[in-house]
Formats: structure tokens, C-alpha cells, sequence
């Protein structure tokens, strides 16, 4: 039996990155019995996917960066011969596009543009996306003078509930907060959460137990927990620990950050390190515990993803062009470290299931 999933790539040459392949998307397969993956078809005409998600289970939504020009937000419908019908395409008023969101509680898409600190707010009906309703413009600045000269968006995160937005501001060291009830564009709606400085907070997700958060900063690669108060929204700091060894002299630059399907471990991606940390999840507290760290078997670990059965890993390796499996187990969440399968794939940066 296989399973099969997208692969987002850098397909056109940006500023900050290369590009190795013509495909900016890939449908991909992996063989839940060996792990195996195998490349079935690339879409040429789709630029620079920088992130995935699903409305439903047959609608693919797109972030497609054209670094310092306007992003887009793509619909597509998926076909039985998993062929791509596109849908609808919308602007995100953002440069170098970079992550997106979608709530099917409220039916809003929500997208993150990174140069200049944007949020697109849009609706979505059957699969049409709305142009931007609201565009936010975040401002901020941080310590690190070469990373944080202003706001940088870097994820927009819908809570399951549909009630509250986050947003990672790496150049502001903020979270910033939205009550997705009183959206107005405006940024008086807004309430900036302060991380410690000179984090920058890149991703985050929600946890299972308790009403915990959390989030990965990339300057640093330390994985703050928060406790999230569910009538305000606002976060409390529980919890911040590295990702990376005591004997790292790198510069830190963690990438992604994932909950296994069994909600018992948490995994964190380090480009510089070329590992994955692997955290696992008291389920009275919902604090972490540091389990144990693998190499990626390649470099730039930019984004990985759990299959559905949560006995498989595949990682995105950005710089060596690969994409590996590795094994899991089911229950525990905490990996076996063994490598099943590597595939070739041009400048990877998000993997979907």
C-alpha cells in the first residue's frame, strides 16, 4: 500500500535561495510496508511552493513566493488521477510568501509573507479563495541587527477552535495575537505576545495535552512552551529549552516543528546542525523532555512530515536535494533512526500528506 504526498520546491531563483528544479510541486509516494519513496509526477506551473495545506481532502492550497515581488495563494482541486484542477489564485500583498493556514471552523486561509511582515486574510468557499480581506503590516524590530532590522513574518497559525490567529514575528521577537472575530485589517486588533529577545520565533503548534503551545525560534533553536489561556488567548512562558548540542559552534537556524500523530513527541528540524531533535510529551503537563537528536542524512533539514499511520518521517533536505525516510514508532512517537529509503528532489522545502 502507498501513501502519497506534495512536495513544495524552490523552482525559481530568489535572493535568498537557489533553485534545482523546474518543479516547484511534486507528488510523491511512500510505501507504508518499506518506507520507499518513489517521485509520480512534478507540476512545472506551479512557482516556488513554499507551503502546503488541505481544505477537505481534495483541496490543495498553495503559498507560492516570488521573493521581493507580490506572493500568491493557490487553490487547486485534486483529481482522481490525482492530476491538479487549478481553482483560484489570489495575491497576498506580501513579499517571499511563506507559510499558510486554514481554519475549515470559520473558512478563512490565513498567509504569512516574510520580507516585509504581512498577513492576507481570505476567505474560502468550495475551493475559491477570496482576494485579501484584510492585509496586515507588522512592525517590530529585535537585536540581532542583521536578522531583525524590522517585522518578519514567518507563520500564521489558526488555532483548532477557529478562535484565535498567531502569528511569528522573527524580526519583532512577538507572537502576535488575533481574535479572529474582530478582524479589521487594522493594528489596533492586534496584541503583540514578547518573546525573549534575539529568539525569533518561527513556527509554532498546538499541543494535545493540556492547552499548551509551541514554538520554535530559529535564531537561537530553542523550543519556548507556552500555556495558553483559552478565554484571552494570551500566552504564558512554561518552558524553553535547546535543540541543538552543548558542543554546537554553528550559527543556530532551526527550521520546522512537528507533533507525531500519537501526540506523544515533538520533533524540531536544525538546518545548521543538519539533525532532528526529538522531544517527548509529558501528558499531565504537556512539558517537554528531551529524548534524543538524529542526523537527516543530508543538509538543510528545511521541513519534514509524518505519514498518516505515524510509523514513517520524511525530511526535506533543502541543500543536498533529497528527500529520506526514516522509521517511527507508532506508539512512542520516538524515532528508530533507521534510514528506509533517500529520493532525489530539487531544493525541497515543505512536505504534505
Amino acid at each position: 500500500m502507498e501513501q502519497l504526498f506534495y512536495v513544495g520546491s524552490y523552482s525559481k531563483q530568489g535572493g535568498y535561495f537557489p533553485a534545482r528544479t523546474k518543479d516547484g510541486l511534486s507528488l510523491c509516494s511512500l510505501n507504508n510496508n518499506t518506507g520507499v519513496l518513489s517521485k509520480k509526477r512534478g507540476f512545472k506551473d506551479i512557482v516556488n511552493a513554499t507551503y502546503l495545506a488541505k481544505y477537505g481532502e481534495r483541496i490543495l492550497l498553495v503559498a507560492s513566493d516570488e521573493y521581493y515581488d507580490p506572493g500568491n495563494v493557490l487553490s487547486f482541486a485534486i483529481q482522481n488521477d490525482e492530476s491538479l484542477w487549478p481553482l483560484s489564485s489570489q495575491s497576498t500583498h506580501g513579499a517571499a510568501t511563506c507559510h499558510l493556514s486554514v481554519s475549515e471552523v470559520i473558512d478563512k486561509v490565513f498567509v504569512a509573507s516574510y520580507i516585509d511582515g504581512k498577513l492576507s486574510v481570505h476567505s474560502i468557499r468550495e475551493g475559491m479563495l477570496s482576494p485579501a480581506e484584510y492585509v496586515y503590516q507588522y512592525h517590530g524590530y529585535g537585536p540581532n541587527k542583521e536578522r531583525q532590522e524590522k517585522s518578519h513574518a514567518h507563520c500564521a497559525e489558526i488555532s483548532p477552535n477557529g478562535k484565535w490567529l498567531y502569528v511569528c514575528d522573527l524580526g519583532s521577537d512577538k507572537i502576535w495575537l488575533h481574535d479572529t472575530k474582530n478582524l479589521t485589517g487594522k493594528f489596533t486588533d492586534v496584541t503583540g505576545i514578547r518573546v525573549p529577545l534575539g529568539y525569533g520565533p518561527r513556527h509554532m503548534v498546538f499541543g494535545k495535552y493540556g492547552s499548551k503551545i509551541y514554538v520554535i525560534c530559529e535564531l537561537n533553536a530553542h523550543v519556548l512552551t507556552y500555556e495558553q489561556n483559552q478565554e484571552t488567548g494570551m500566552l504564558t512562558l512554561m518552558d524553553d529549552q535547546t535543540t541543538l548540542p552543548e558542543d554546537f559552534l554553528g550559527v543556530p537556524s532551526a527550521s520546522a516543528i512537528r507533533m507525531h500523530p500519537s501526540n506523544n513527541a515533538l520533533y524540531i528540524s536544525n538546518r545548521t546542525h543538519n539533525s532532528i531533535a526529538v522531544f517527548s510529551i509529558n501528558k499531565s503537563t504537556g512539558l517537554l523532555t528531551f529524548e534524543t537528536r538524529f542526523d537527516t542524512n543530508g543538509k538543510e533539514p528545511r521541513d519534514f512530515n509524518f505519514d498518516s499511520t505515524g510509523k514513517w518521517l520524511v525530511c526535506a533536505n533543502q541543500e543536498s536535494d533529497t528527500l529520506v525516510s526514516f522509521e517511527v514508532d507508532d506508539k512512542s512517537g520516538l524515532p528508530t533512526k533507521n534510514i528506509k529509503s533517500v529520493l532525489e528532489c530539487g531544493t525541497p522545502v515543505c512536505v504534505h500528506f
